[in-house]
């Protein structure tokens, strides 16, 4: 199988995952992950708990099966929308990324020539975790495993050599799976983390994929 078939069975399974989720939102504003090229390649994961900054442009715009996810062009978006999105009241601006993206971006940078997979036990954004945790309270079990499906695809497709969980309910979900990889569990990238802690993160990435 050509790598161009990979990607595209990898695509259809994705998007068919995904697509069962249109009762909990807007699917457009689902983000399973985001990775340079093929997620099929990235031998390392970086797992939170789901995605803080809502989008309004499809995912899928940024995929394409003859190379995969097109990290550039979705970066450059994501900061324009970013910039656009109305202030909450009381705030004056708005950083141009988010803390944990910029956390993320360091770690990436370092973990070369090591591919990351950023990517969250749920795809869909919210503002807060205490908004998901609402909505994950009202769900039956088998409502909520088809709410981690796309996750859980990943992680089974893809097997990654390490995990990395950067928040604790990330890090309780992940522990209770039967993992055939090294988990290594950090504080959320949120607040705390210097570009040097960020950077010794992403140099044991590298250390513990590269043998």
């Amino acid at each position: 199988m050509s790598n161009v078939d990979e990607l595209a069975d990898f695509r259809r399974e994705m998007v068919s995952l995904c697509s069962k989720l249109t009762e909990f939102g807007n699917l457009a504003n689902l983000r399973p992950f985001v990775c340079e090229g093929s997620p099929l390649e990235c031998g390392a994961f970086i797992v939170g708990f789901n995605p803080a900054s809502e989008m309004s442009v499809d995912f899928w715009e940024f995929w394409s099966d003859d190379r995969g996810f097109d990290k550039p062009t979705w970066f450059r978006t994501y900061k324009l929308e970013r910039r656009n999105r109305p202030l909450k009241p009381g705030k004056k601006r708005r950083n141009e990324i988010s803390n944990t993206r910029r956390v993320i971006e360091w770690v990436v940078t370092e973990a070369s020539p090591v591919k990351c997979l950023e990517t969250n036990i749920y795809a869909k954004p919210s503002e807060s975790k205490p908004e998901l945790e609402a909505l994950l309270k009202t769900l039956s079990s088998e409502e909520r495993s088809r709410i981690t499906a796309p996750f859980d695809y990943l992680l089974h497709q893809i097997a990654p050599k390490l995990v990395v969980a950067h928040d604790e309910d990330a890090a309780e979900y992940l522990q209770a799976q039967n993992l055939e990889c090294k988990l290594m569990c950090v504080s959320h990238f949120a607040r705390g983390w210097s570009e040097a802690k960020a950077q010794d993160l992403g140099l044991n990435i590298r250390k513990a994929c590269i043998k």
